[in-house]
């Protein structure tokens, strides 16, 4: 038996049963799939007529999960670039990022997180360093780092 072809559409509808997908990354699996330009110019505007994919929504979702999972606005607009979201999608998504006490707060819930973990370790000096490239890895700004740091070492009583 010859295998049956799937329209481009089919394809689209498997990829979004898996996991949400921005247009761009639609766009992107359904060529590495094979098929031609104008399928997938179709299926993507069908996706999007039937709002089986959103970018705005997919944007705003992606950043509270990542919010949630104490990340900074760097990684988290990275993340979504990656995504092949429009800037200006991003920015609507993002808009911590003209607040700094917000994006203080969720560093600071981040710093909490792993000064927990570091409870154990006794040497202040790598406790700060782990806590640094913890934070800094999870794209926070080292000025704000610092500034945090110094207030938990001078807030707790042990040191």
């Amino acid at each position: 038996m010859g295998q049956i072809p799937v329209s481009a559409l089919e394809k689209a509808m498997k990829i979004l049963d898996r996991r949400a997908c921005s247009a761009a990354e639609l766009r992107s699996k359904l060529f590495q799939a094979g098929f031609p330009e104008d399928e997938v110019s179709c299926a993507v505007e069908e996706c999007k007529r039937r709002r089986f994919i959103d970018d705005t929504l997919l944007a705003e979702d992606y950043t509270t999960l990542l919010r949630m999972r104490n990340t900074g606005s760097r990684v988290i607009r990275q993340k979504l670039v990656r995504r092949g979201l429009a800037a200006e999608i991003i920015d609507s998504a993002l808009p911590e990022e003209n607040s700094p006490a917000a994006e203080r707060e969720a560093a600071l819930r981040a710093l909490d997180y792993k000064w927990r973990l570091l409870s154990r370790e006794s040497d202040l000096r790598k406790k700060r360093e782990k806590a640094f490239r913890y934070l800094a890895g999870r794209g926070f700004p080292s000025g704000l780092i610092f500034d945090l740091l110094n207030e938990k070492c001078r807030s707790n009583e042990e040191y």
